[in-house]
């Protein structure tokens, strides 16, 4: 018998994999399902530096979640991860897909990409 959650899941992924393509993380691959260490669902590069864990629930757990996330990133030795969760569409509007991470991370890639304004002095 089919299982329709586990289908779901693979088809988010793939949707989520296909985004990463055509943003340009050519490398971007889907890790392997079943492993004793869970690397997330998606390594961003070869090196594995960075990971997504993708879900596509009706229900958000967000606790469990990103204690799951810490845990991939240290399996795959990542300094950089976020969930990228489905927020079903309502009212005719389009489903939304979110990345979620803790702020001090997301402020980190962002200082990375030269989003930073260095002090000249006093405030």
């Amino acid at each position: 018998m089919p299982n329709a959650n586990k289908n779901k899941g693979d088809r988010f992924e793939r949707e989520i994999l296909a985004k990463c393509h055509q943003a340009g993380f050519i490398t971007a691959t889907r890790t392997r399902p079943g492993r004793n260490e869970d690397q997330g669902d998606i390594l961003l590069n070869r090196a594995a530096t960075a990971i997504l864990q993708t879900k596509d629930v009706a229900s958000p757990d967000w606790r469990t979640w990103l204690t799951e996330l810490e845990a991939q990133m240290d399996a795959a030795g990542a300094g950089h991860g976020a969930l990228v969760v489905k927020r079903r569409g309502v009212g005719g509007r389009p489903a939304l897909h979110l990345a979620v991470m803790p702020v001090e991370m997301m402020l980190d890639l962002m200082a990375r990409a030269g989003h930073q304004e260095i002090s000249g002095g006093a405030a």
